[in-house]
């Protein structure tokens, strides 16, 4: 088995995956973490940190979009599609780089990576001989509602199951709530029938019974994948994102934090 622990980095526009993939990097390194970070979004025209390995040495959307003269959205989706033609580079740099962590930052476009061949053969491909997991940023501040955050769950469980990996998802970005939202939020990852309840003051009918049990198996799935609040601003909660994310990198749920985090 290759010592290289390949964590993917998905999540909507906007929701800070590179900031995500730059902060922790950052947070990685004083705990003597090898690192290495891996850019595989080819539109991308600046990033928060300099990637170890980067896509656009071989694609790049600009010239993706001059050399076949397509529209933006067009190039986007080619130089993803085209990301494959060059796996074999980017494995091999991979391999050459430090036994550890390799931060993998997607394309800002998820339904891009996530729901086209290109992406699934992107991740079968790094992940070959090496273990992996998926880490799905969602912005914490458009899950204020009720509404809104049972729609990030869902959007986490479809990732879940279209990449068949094991899964850490963030709610980024709580250093932008207040502190009464940043307590609902943790309420309702906790409580299922809290955020039953919130849900149904929001509504003027009352709950019906499918909605009901839509939202008790939502619940059954964020027991099996963690939902953590985080701040990639700020590094809160990274200590558990490790945590979680030692236990598939180690291979046993009798995996500890260590004791200088467990002090903090």
């Amino acid at each position: 088995m290759d010592g290289h622990f390949m964590v993917f980095v998905i999540g909507p526009a906007g929701s800070g995956k590179s900031t995500f993939t730059s902060s922790f990097r950052d947070w990685l390194v004083p705990q003597n973490v090898p690192v290495t970070t891996l850019n595989m979004d080819p539109a991308v025209e600046e990033l928060a940190y300099l990637p170890d390995i980067d896509i656009r040495e071989y694609v790049f959307v600009r010239n993706i979009q001059e050399k076949y003269k397509l529209g933006p959205n067009g190039a986007i989706i080619a130089s993803v599609d085209l990301s494959v033609e060059y796996l074999g580079e980017v494995n091999k740099q991979v391999e050459e780089s430090p036994e550890g962590y390799v931060l993998v930052d997607t394309p800002g476009q998820m339904e891009i990576f996530m729901y086209r061949q290109s992406g699934e053969i992107i991740t079968s491909t790094l992940c070959s001989g090496r273990k992996c997991a998926a880490v799905v940023v969602m912005d914490a501040t458009i899950a204020a509602s009720p509404s809104d955050f049972i729609s990030q769950v869902f959007l986490a469980a479809s990732s879940y199951y279209r990449l068949n990996l094991p899964m850490v998802a963030l709610l980024n970005k709580i250093d932008l709530l207040s502190q009464e939202e940043r307590e609902k939020l943790e309420e309702w990852i906790s409580d299922i029938v809290s955020l039953e309840e919130h849900f149904l003051w929001t509504r003027t009918s009352r709950l019906s019974t499918f909605t009901s049990s839509v939202l008790r198996l939502l619940h059954d799935f964020m027991q099996i994948v963690p939902f953590i609040p985080v701040s990639s601003k700020t590094g809160e909660n990274f200590e558990t994102v490790y945590f979680f994310l030692q236990q598939v990198y180690m291979g046993g749920e009798d995996f500890e934090l260590p004791e200088k985090f467990r002090e903090a």
